[in-house]
């Protein structure tokens, strides 16, 4: 149980984190398809994040933020390489670094509370194959 919410917990700060990434340059995005791109995304961000608060309510326990220094860190990293080259190219190479991290975290805590449920354990799969899709949409924007 503890195992469950704890993954839990993390896959709900790394879908914030990613929906909070995306707003941030949804208004630097050029490209209809880019933007719809964006937007399907974002979209498919909320619904696991839905899917992930059900869960911590079912087991009692309340969704975490994503950590207030990552969140400023990352809007200032995004915000300094915006200036110097805003194009849909530059912000696609920046998501694709987010959703790199993103697999990385979720695959490090699948690893760190691997006595997890079968259940948590496919929601924190989900959202490894979220980024992943993500990051293969990303790339034809490069």
């Amino acid at each position: 149980m503890r195992d469950d919410v704890e993954l839990l917990k993390e896959c709900d700060s790394g879908v914030k984190m990613g929906i909070q990434s995306i707003d941030d340059v949804m208004d630097k995005a050029y490209g209809e398809d880019f933007k719809n791109m964006l937007n399907k995304y974002r979209g498919e961000h909320s619904k696991i994040l839905r899917e992930i608060h059900e869960k911590l309510d079912a087991r009692g326990a309340s969704d975490k933020e994503p950590n207030m220094f990552a969140t400023a860190n990352s809007k200032i990293s995004t915000g300094m390489k915006l200036m110097m080259n805003d194009t849909d190219e530059k912000i696609a190479d920046i998501m694709m670094d987010g959703c790199n991290m993103g697999i990385k975290s979720v695959s490090r805590y699948m690893n760190e509370y691997a006595g997890a449920s079968t259940e948590v354990m496919n929601v924190a799969n989900n959202v490894v194959v979220l980024e992943q899709n993500f990051m293969n949409d990303l790339r034809q924007f490069l």
